[in-house]
């Protein structure tokens, strides 16, 4: 898989977070996005950032994000969570979302990460980076971010 592995300082991010059961996640993250846009959350966070927080392995929470800079007033149900200074395995994503997201997130989990040899995750964290442009077009391009920590030799 293509990758660079990247340091980012901390960051604050805003939005609304649910949680999610792994064996569900495909299909109900995607229903967790269009409720956030029907209910007209959309002006206050464009979903910027998809983060997955506290996986245990079956049960994770996940929030639609903007950078917490600049923002204004929010809705009262909206947190901020503050993404620690990590280093990184960024993967870049082409292809209509949430599908080539979907793949991509299943061979990091299921091929990268447990056969790389070189990086494993250092924390329970997870990015998804949205692009501006069309999500169904075959050209989009997005991210997913990793926390990760070099394999002690």
């Amino acid at each position: 898989m293509d990758y660079k592995i990247e340091k980012k300082e901390a960051f604050a991010v805003v939005g609304s977070m649910r949680e999610f059961n792994s064996d569900t996640s495909y299909s109900e993250v995607p229903k967790f996005w269009c409720e956030h846009f029907e209910k007209g959350n959309g002006k206050y966070v464009c979903g910027m950032f998809g983060i997955s927080f506290d996986c245990d392995g079956k049960v994770f929470n996940y929030m639609i994000a903007d950078s917490a800079e600049g923002k204004g007033e929010m809705p009262n149900d909206f947190i901020t969570k503050e993404i620690p200074a990590k280093t990184w395995a960024i993967f870049p994503i082409k292809g209509a979302i949430p599908n080539a997201l979907q793949e991509a997130n299943s061979k990091i989990w299921d091929e990268w990460l447990p056969n790389n040899g070189e990086y494993e995750m250092e924390e329970n964290i997870s990015v998804e980076m949205y692009s501006d442009g069309d999500t169904n077009s075959p050209d989009y391009y997005s991210e997913i971010w990793i926390a990760v920590k070099e394999v002690k030799k």
